[in-house]
């Protein structure tokens, strides 16, 4: 039986729902593909959402949405979309795990071809990138449809452990500082805040980006959205003041079972350990929640894999796959600058 792809009706609040369901059960469904966070992303990117799934039979196969890029009557296909600082997103499959490897490979395939063909029709892009979420370990499909694939890195650390245990399996040099002594406990504070927060560590983000000659891209209005629509503790913002003063701050997406690192926890203009201890925070507070991973991100840049390889947390792929035409190359080459 074939693969229909249809494309989702985000009016029907019930199918919303539904879609959001799906997501949950996929073993590659994130955060950052759940509905409301995929219509904030749309309003923020400029792009159009196509929220592809499909079915075969009356079985849901997976959800992969994709957004539309267009410049100057040139659409590109993205997901996720560029500037967002969304680290993947991609096709989801479902109710695959009982499937035997060949039924399995054979379903996907077909469920991404069907979709790729969608997007064709649909969109017709020139340029199409996607990045898989960690989930989804196979880009043969898109490999298999012209798409050059790269594997790309993440770290995942469990933190659904005794807190005691999960500090004693990180670097020496890391552990030192997270049980200050009371002349430096009376130094720091940590909070989670709110909006505050936000323009804070966007602030900070984008001054240390600039002073190396970067851009940071992700919108100040997408975060304040974020936290201010979703539903509670989706966007968390913790902040560190060092002897009363903000230093540093850290911002994390929060799904069902993952927290996911967004931006923060550059340099600060002060001698102590106080992103350590904001990490370390973070950590405790998600595990209480009931959090099981931290997707600590930044393993795909060597200067930041010496500091967060210190967490000793695992090394996750995933895959970059694209596909366009030559004349395409100059827009590939600007969002690789632009990511």
């Amino acid at each position: 039986m074939s693969i229909d792809i249809t494309q989702f009706d985000a009016d029907d609040r019930i199918d919303r729902e539904q879609w959001d369901d799906h997501v949950r059960t996929s073993r590659g469904g994130t955060l950052f593909h759940t509905f409301d966070m995929l219509e904030l992303i749309e309003r923020h990117a400029s792009a159009d959402l196509y929220p592809f799934i499909g079915y075969k039979g009356q079985e849901p196969v997976g959800v992969f949405p994709v957004f539309e890029l267009s410049k100057g009557g040139i659409s590109a296909a993205f997901s996720p979309p560029p500037r967002m600082g969304i680290p993947s997103m991609g096709p989801a499959p479902l109710n695959d795990g009982h499937l035997k490897r060949r039924k399995a490979e054979r379903r996907l395939r077909r469920f991404v071809e069907g979709c790729l063909e969608s997007i064709d029709e649909r969109i017709g892009p020139r340029y199409s990138r996607v990045c898989t979420s960690v989930g989804v370990d196979d880009p043969r499909p898109f490999t298999w449809n012209e798409f050059d694939a790269s594997p790309r890195h993440t770290y995942v650390l469990a933190i659904d452990r005794d807190p005691e245990d999960l500090k004693q399996s990180f670097s020496k040099s890391l552990r030192r500082y997270l049980d200050p002594d009371e002349d430096d406990a009376e130094r720091f504070r940590i909070e989670e805040r709110g909006t505050e927060a936000i323009e804070f560590i966007h602030e900070q983000v984008t001054a240390r980006y600039e002073a190396q000659d970067r851009t940071y891209t992700v919108p100040l209005e997408f975060l304040l959205e974020a936290y201010e629509t979703l539903p509670a503790g989706r966007l968390r913002p913790y902040v560190g003041a060092v002897d009363g003063d903000l230093a540093s701050g850290i911002l994390v997406f929060e799904g069902p079972s993952t927290i996911y690192y967004s931006a923060g926890g550059g340099k600060p203009d002060v001698d102590f350990p106080i992103n350590d201890l904001l990490h370390w925070r973070i950590i405790r507070d998600a595990r209480d929640r009931g959090i099981e991973r931290y997707d600590l991100c930044g393993a795909n840049t060597k200067r930041i894999c010496t500091y967060k390889s210190k967490f000793n947390p695992d090394l996750a792929t995933y895959y970059e796959v694209e596909r366009g035409t030559p004349v395409m190359n100059a827009v590939s080459s600007l969002y690789r600058r632009l990511r």
